[in-house]
């Protein structure tokens, strides 16, 4: 009886770390695919420059052209996840560049907020929201 025991508590510890080494690596891929299509909305977003302010020394960002992009690939990323009903993937944009009258070079902040039911089987861990964000600058940049 004493081995059976032990079998059984061995097996439900094993089964206990498989379960959260398998949630922890969806997580992680989760993370990781986050952090590229934040990536990608900064710099994508980043590209949308005013002509005419450009051909006059000034690096300014198009918003409505980048919040465009961004809506896009964040959309795009949406439907690539197969969220479930109650789950929502939302962006949050910040753009600085010489229209804003600092002389910094221009960048953008892309944060992406990833608002899921618990990513974790295991009772005693909860995992509600992935956030990941990016920033993409234009350092090169001489600027305003």
């Amino acid at each position: 009886m004493k081995v059976f025991i032990v079998f059984i508590g061995l097996l439900i510890l094993n089964v206990t770390f498989i379960t959260y080494q398998g949630d922890l690596n969806r997580y992680v891929q989760l993370q990781n695919y986050l952090k590229a299509v934040a990536e990608e909305c900064a710099s994508g977003a980043s590209l949308y420059y005013d002509e005419e302010a450009y051909s006059e020394g000034l690096m300014v960002i198009n918003r409505v052209e980048a919040i465009k992009y961004v809506e896009d690939r964040v959309g795009r990323a949406f439907d690539s996840l197969n969220l479930e009903e109650k789950e929502s993937l939302s962006y949050d944009i910040e753009i600085i560049d010489d229209s804003s009258g600092e002389s910094l070079s221009p960048y953008v902040i892309v944060t992406l907020r990833l608002n899921t039911n618990d990513l974790f089987r295991l009772s005693f861990l909860k995992v509600n929201r992935v956030v990941r964000s990016a920033k993409y600058e234009l350092v090169d940049y001489g600027g305003g």
